[in-house]
This record gives C-alpha cells, structure tokens and sequence, in this order.
C-alpha cells in the first residue's frame, strides 16, 4: 500500500530538486554571459593598445635606424606635424616622410627634390592622431592617441 503522505513528499522534493537545478542552470548562463562581455572588452581594449604601440614602435625604431648627425628634422606636412629622415643613396639624397594624414600614420619616400600630396604616401597603421615634436636638439616626444587614451614615448637621439 503507498502512502498519499509519501507520494506528496516525493512530488514536492522532485519539484524542490528540479527548481534548484533550474537556479543554477540560469545562474550559470548569467555568468557565462556576463564573462563573455567582460572578455570581449578586455580583448578589444587590448588591441586598441596594441595598435597605438606599434605604430609609435615603428616610428621610434625608423628614427632609431636614421639616427646620424643632421639626418632627423620635424617639418609640418598639411598642417600635421611630420618627421623627416634624410638619406644618402648612390650620391642621391632621399627622404623618408612620416605623418599623420586621413586618420593613419602614413610613410612617404621620395628623393628629396619631389614635391609630393599626403595621399602618395604608404599607409602603415590607423590612428585617431599622431604627433611628433622636437624637445630639445637631440630629444624628441613621439604621440599617438585614440579617444580615450594618449600613448606617448620619448625618443633621445645619440647623433646630434
């Protein structure tokens, strides 16, 4: 013989069980949910950083490979500040222009009596602005910004 006590014991801990395990079931997609936007903030954040660092890295180690008496000048280029790297070649002087045009760093190299538009140059990396200025004869101060953050470096020549 069943007890009507025991079956209604045993309908409510199955419910009790199953409402537990529905709990943690949608608790743990929240978490899961939640840990996914945190990662994906975290990852975009990242590369937003990564870009500004490479593209000052790759305008600090250009200056570093030029780095000889009288062959690193800022010019302005569009209203932009730009850095100029002069170069012998062959008997022939070039130049290497770095700037910031269109919202990208771009690099232009041309011999030095071609007179050139922004446009002409090589787009190396986005950026949301870019600037350079000479501190003192041989110090400069290399800028990258995005809408939050500025990423700046600065940069001692041993030439001058």
């Amino acid at each position: 013989m069943i007890n009507k006590n025991n079956e209604k014991q045993f309908s409510f801990q199955f419910v009790f069980i199953m409402i537990l395990f529905l709990m943690i079931v949608i608790l743990s997609s929240m978490i899961i949910l939640l840990g996914k936007n945190i990662y994906s903030k975290v990852n975009e954040e990242r590369a937003l950083n990564y870009e500004k660092r490479v593209s000052i890295s790759y305008v600090a180690n250009k200056i570093r490979q030029a780095d000889r008496k009288n062959s690193v000048r800022t010019e302005s280029l569009s209203g932009q500040s730009a850095v100029v790297i002069s170069e012998i070649y062959d008997g022939y002087e070039f130049e290497t222009w770095i700037y910031f045009y269109d919202g990208a760093i771009y690099e232009m190299f041309a011999d030095k009596s071609i007179a050139f538009s922004p446009d002409d140059g090589m787009k190396v990396t986005d950026a949301e602005s870019f600037n350079i200025e000479k501190l003192k004869d041989n110090l400069y101060k290399l800028s990258v910004s995005d809408k939050e953050k500025t990423t700046e470096l600065i940069l001692n020549l041993y030439s001058n």
